[in-house]
């Protein structure tokens, strides 16, 4: 397992460089935020906890690593640590899976279940910092109309008190001069409000940046873990299942749920079949059967027409020939009446 230590170090990097940067343009920071101290300071208050927030996601990666390096051991009489938030579902499956064969196997719908679990409860963490980064930016586009509007209305008021008619030159000018001093401090106000609210998003981006890849390494650790102790569906090698094993019960009755609708469904289609099969081969033998009987008849009355020109004993001399053609067809039908019954019985 990889720690997050070096992950912890680049963000303490960049805290440094950032304290930096602060600590040489400290002249021109107090002054801006002199400008508009409520709003600055709730912005930097806000990326204070945004920035606390992401130490904590990436420090409380430390106590995960023990707990599946501790797991990893697999020695005998070795107890494990109390189990961390994170792997909190896979520390009672896999501790019950222990206490029935020291030999950890999972199935691959636990595996999977379980990665999924991880990585929900990593992305509930990292919602935070994302709204947190968010939060900074609105703040910073409210100081910016805010002081937008404080301009523009210092702005009318100047105009709407300046002297008219034949004052002096002088006096109006330093009207003027007096009444812009508002409308500058409002331009302060925007312009410190989105220095800040910016800044402050930009800091907490990279922290973020930095928080999850530590997440995504600990996740892919997990997971290459996981592929080397699950067992593939289907293989010969694949124990049977043990009824007092809850895990195992579980991933059976999910397998069940899963493949119950598909092999109704077959048994519906395989039942239709089976109903239609049993008609084509009604209508085949009733097909059958009545070829049968007009070929009966036929071959009945062809016997009468032979017999009947017998007995005529007419001395037509083609009468030997038709007497030949007419047995010919006898004989065919014969044979055709033959296979027909043939046919039937085999069906």
């Amino acid at each position: 397992m990889t720690r997050p230590t070096r992950y912890l170090v680049r963000m303490g990097l960049f805290l440094v460089v950032i304290l930096g940067l602060a600590y040489a343009l400290h002249p021109m920071l107090i002054h801006a935020f002199m400008a508009n101290p409520g709003l600055d300071g709730t912005i930097i208050a806000i990326l204070l906890i945004g920035v606390a927030w992401n130490l904590h996601l990436t420090f409380r990666l430390f106590p995960e690593v023990r707990w599946i390096e501790c797991l990893q051991q697999n020695r005998s009489g070795l107890s494990l640590p109390p189990a961390p938030r994170l792997l909190a579902p896979m520390a009672r499956i896999i501790t019950a899976r222990r206490e029935h064969n020291a030999h950890l196997s999972l199935s691959s719908q636990t595996t999977s279940s379980l990665l999924d679990s991880l990585e929900a409860r990593m992305d509930e963490g990292r919602e935070i910092s994302r709204y947190i980064t968010q939060l900074l930016v609105f703040l910073g586009l409210l100081g910016t109309f805010y002081g937008l509007l404080l301009t523009v209305r210092s702005i009318a008021d100047v105009i709407g008190g300046m002297p008219s008619g034949g004052s002096d030159l002088t006096a109006m000018f330093d009207h003027v001069k007096t009444g812009l001093v508002q409308p500058l401090g409002g331009m302060s106000t925007a312009f410190s409000g989105s220095m800040f609210g910016l800044a402050g998003a930009l800091v907490l981006g990279f922290l973020d940046l930095t928080t999850g890849q530590a997440q995504t390494r600990f996740f892919n650790d997990i997971e290459e873990w996981f592929a080397g102790i699950t067992r593939v569906d289907g293989s010969p090698s694949r124990p049977s299942v043990s009824l007092s094993d809850p895990a195992e019960l579980a991933s059976l009755s999910e397998t069940m749920e899963t493949w119950l609708p598909r092999v109704q469904d077959f048994m519906r289609l395989t039942t239709e079949n089976v109903s239609l099969l049993q008609q084509n081969i009604s209508m085949l033998r009733k097909n059958a059967h009545d070829a049968e009987e007009s070929r009966a008849a036929v071959l009945s009355a062809l016997k009468e027409l032979t017999k009947a020109v017998r007995e005529q004993r007419y001395n037509d001399p083609a009468t030997p020939q038709i007497l030949q053609q007419i047995e010919r067809e006898l004989t065919g039908l014969r044979s055709d009446l033959h296979h027909e019954r043939s046919l039937s019985r085999e069906d």
